[in-house]
C-alpha cells in the first residue's frame, strides 16, 4: 500500500523538505533560462515529491541522504537522462556520489 507523503517526512521536518524542493526547483529553472509558469512550478513540484516518494518510501533512504540528491534527480528527469538510485549501502552527506 503507498504511503502518504507525510508518512514520510516526520513533522519536525516537513518545512526542511519544502525548503529543498523549493530550491531544488528555483535552481533547475535557473540552469535552463526558463520563465516560471504556473503550470511548470507545479510539474517540477510533482516531479520532486514523486522522487522523495520513491527514494524515501520505495528505496528507504533516510532524508538527508533523498534531499541531498533530490536536485541532481530532478535535473536527469527534466533532460530526459535516465537515471538509477544509487545502490551503496554506505552513504556520506555531500560525498558527491
Amino acid at each position: 500500500m503507498a504511503r502518504t507523503f507525510m508518512e514520510l517526512v516526520e513533522k519536525d521536518h516537513v518545512a526542511r523538505v519544502m525548503l529543498a524542493i523549493e530550491s531544488a526547483v528555483s535552481r533547475s529553472f535557473e540552469a535552463d533560462g526558463a520563465r516560471m509558469t504556473g503550470d511548470e512550478i507545479r510539474r517540477r513540484f510533482g516531479i520532486c515529491e514523486r522522487l522523495v516518494r520513491q527514494l524515501r518510501g520505495d528505496l528507504g533512504w533516510g532524508l538527508h541522504r533523498v534531499l541531498d540528491r533530490l536536485p541532481h534527480y530532478l535535473r536527469c528527469d527534466l533532460d530526459g537522462h535516465p537515471w538509477e538510485p544509487d545502490k551503496r549501502t554506505i552513504w556520506m552527506p555531500e560525498d558527491g556520489s
